[in-house]
Parts: C-alpha cells; sequence; structure tokens
C-alpha cells in the first residue's frame, strides 16, 4: 500500500516537473503537554506543471525520481488564493490581469516592476 500525504506547495519554477511540499503535523508534548507543530518539505514530481504556490495537494510515495525526489502529484485538493497580478504591457492603463502566478520568484520580479 502506498504511502499518501497532504501539504500545500512553497515554491515550484526552480526545478523543471518539480514543485515542494511542506507537510505540517502537530503532536501533543508528553512532557509539556503542549501542542507542536512539526514541518517536512519534499521534493515532488508534477509532470504536467499544474500546481502553483499555495495549493493544497496530495502526493503518493513511488519510485525514485531522482536522488531527493520520491513522490509523485496525485492531485490537487484545494486551490490556493489567486494573486492579482498586473501585466507589464497594461501597467499604463491601469488594467491589471489577474491569474495565478506559477512561482515566488516571478512574483518578487512583478511587486519589483510594478514599484519602479
Amino acid at each position: 500500500m502506498p504511502n499518501i500525504l497532504s501539504g500545500t506547495v512553497t515554491k515550484t519554477g526552480a526545478m523543471a516537473k518539480t514543485i515542494t511540499v511542506t507537510i505540517s503535523r502537530r503532536f501533543e508534548h508528553p512532557k509539556l503537554l503542549k501542542q507542536i507543530e512539526r514541518h517536512h518539505k519534499m521534493l515532488v514530481h508534477d509532470e504536467y506543471q499544474q500546481a502553483m504556490v499555495g495549493d493544497r495537494v496530495s502526493i503518493i510515495h513511488g519510485k525514485p525520481f531522482s536522488r531527493r525526489k520520491h513522490f509523485a502529484l496525485q492531485s490537487i485538493t484545494r486551490h490556493g488564493t489567486d494573486v492579482p497580478v498586473q501585466s507589464p504591457l497594461s501597467a499604463g492603463t491601469g488594467a491589471g490581469a489577474e491569474g495565478r502566478i506559477p512561482g515566488s520568484k516571478i512574483l518578487g520580479e512583478l511587486r519589483a516592476e510594478a514599484t519602479a
């Protein structure tokens, strides 16, 4: 039976067909009796490059794709919030095109262009 986990996409676009998924788990510390949250970041194979930053996804363990990549994207369970983007072509007209940003690196570049 394959191992199926769910997490949030935190990074896309750095490597071809690869996304970074952060998996969070909460547990109660046995001595402190406090809720503690731990995170684990995994590289996941995204064949069709359909996942975006902020999406909630389920991933499945399988054969290794590379040295650190052993999971594949199974499904996108919930899309992240859409980030409004103003295209550089329509910057002067004020009509911004809303869309989803495929990577956090692009978001930083667009914000830098908008402020300049």
